[in-house]
């Protein structure tokens, strides 16, 4: 790949009450592969939505559809501050990948307001260092084939964090 991707790879994705830069994130899950052939180890987290987010008027049934969280699973959620505590103990100061650009970093903005706590890590977008590598490019493509993604965070994150894997090799 044409940008250095090394070991830890740390994956994140987010379900959301729609597919806006201004809904609301309602799961989140990060995939870490510590070495190369090793395990992929998930975890993930309903988000309880915060006091200050209008999540009905965010609420998209065509996103309730496609991830199959419904509003009321998400009072069995963690508040904004346990997801974020989390993440940060988990992943502090490591890059961690995401495939949905803007819309992961607007998602991961807003649960980190909801918070009041900044990311420990930085999110870089996998589609424009792919784009650099043709083979790269490929062997993600081939292998995210193979890996049927149910759009719930944590296989999501696996599946990405494998087939970038693959891409590395």
């Amino acid at each position: 790949m044409p940008a250095p991707c090394s070991y830890p790879i740390v994956v994140i994705d987010f379900e959301a009450t729609a597919l806006a830069l201004d809904s609301y994130p309602i799961e989140v899950g990060i995939a870490i592969l510590a070495e190369p052939c090793g395990e992929i180890e998930t975890r993930s987290w309903l988000i309880k939505p915060d006091a200050d987010w209008d999540i009905s008027a965010r609420w998209d049934p065509d996103a309730e559809r496609v991830h199959g969280i419904r509003r009321w699973d998400l009072r069995q959620g963690k508040n904004p501050a346990t997801v974020m505590g989390a993440l940060n103990a988990l992943i502090p100061g490591s890059e961690v990948w995401c495939d949905g650009g803007s819309y992961d970093e607007a998602w991961l903005m807003t649960l980190a307001h909801a918070a009041k706590t900044e990311p420990a890590f930085s999110l870089r977008d996998i589609g424009p260092v792919l784009r650099q590598d043709e083979r790269a490019l490929n062997r993600y493509q081939a292998i995210s084939v193979q890996h049927p993604r149910p759009h719930r965070a944590g296989p999501d994150a696996a599946a990405i964090c494998a087939a970038l894997a693959a891409a590395m090799e």
